[in-house]
Order: structure tokens, then sequence, then C-alpha cells
């Protein structure tokens, strides 16, 4: 049985993304072991991904030894998943205020009280692999972006 829908478009891809809170995020760990993390995260229509946590954090200590990563976001019940891999970033204060947390602070207004923490900090993500895998449909179907 096939199922037909139109190609998701790019506009598909970025409303899905600004639905979604949550995403894991994996780097390469200390003695090569991968560290996942679940993270909430804001994208924006360049498909910059942008991400929080402590400087003290494992994650933060694997992103400065390898700024290699991938993230995974997944809607369980749309059954639609992104896959990325990527280069990230430490993004510093007046970057992250001129260019990504207007959206990221509406999206994620929980995260508001973390600004002032002095070991906070965000990271940029930025893709050079993207794909979109939906599995609502018979057979599965990937696009790349």
């Amino acid at each position: 049985m096939q199922t037909y829908k139109p190609l998701p478009t790019h506009a598909d891809l970025t409303n899905f993304l600004d639905s979604q809170v949550l995403c894991t995020v994996s780097s390469n760990g200390e003695g090569g072991y991968p560290n996942a993390a679940s993270v909430a995260f804001s994208s924006n229509d360049d498909l910059e991904f942008v991400v929080g946590t402590s400087t003290l954090s494992r994650k933060a200590a694997n992103f400065a030894r390898d700024n290699k990563v991938s993230l995974t976001i997944t809607d369980a019940e749309k059954r639609w998943t992104v896959q990325l891999e990527g280069d990230v970033r430490p993004i510093d204060w007046d970057e992250f205020e001129t260019k990504y947390s207007e959206k990221h602070y509406k999206k994620l207004p929980f995260s508001l009280p973390f600004k002032d923490l002095p070991d906070q900090t965000n990271y940029l993500i930025v893709p050079v692999h993207l794909k979109l895998t939906e599995a609502d449909i018979i057979p599965w179907r990937v696009t790349e972006f």
C-alpha cells in the first residue's frame, strides 16, 4: 500500500521544528564514547539550532573537545523525525542577543531564568547534513534539506 502526499517544503520543516521543544544532541565523549542528552532547542529559518547548557556540563566539555555533533528531533504522534550532523560552537551573549534570543525565549520562556547564571552559555549548531523522515506514510519517505 502506498500513500501519496506532497514532498515537505522548507516551510513544512521549519513549522515542524517550531512545534517541537526537545531534541537529543549527541557529542563525542571523553575516551571516544558517545554522549547523548535531551535538551530544549530553538531554530531559525536558516536551519541553525540553539541549545543552552552549563559550561560545567559534559556536553560543554565534549563540544570544546570536538565540534562534531548529531541531533535528533522526533514527534511520535506525527511520526516525523529530523536527523542532522553538524558543527557546534559557543555563541557569545552579544551575538545571541542580537540574532537568536527573541525567537529562543519566545519558544522556550522557561529558559529565561538560566540566562543570568554565570556558568550558562548557548551553543549554535550548524548542520552539514539534515534529513526529515516521514514515517506516517508507506513506504517511509526521507527528504534531504
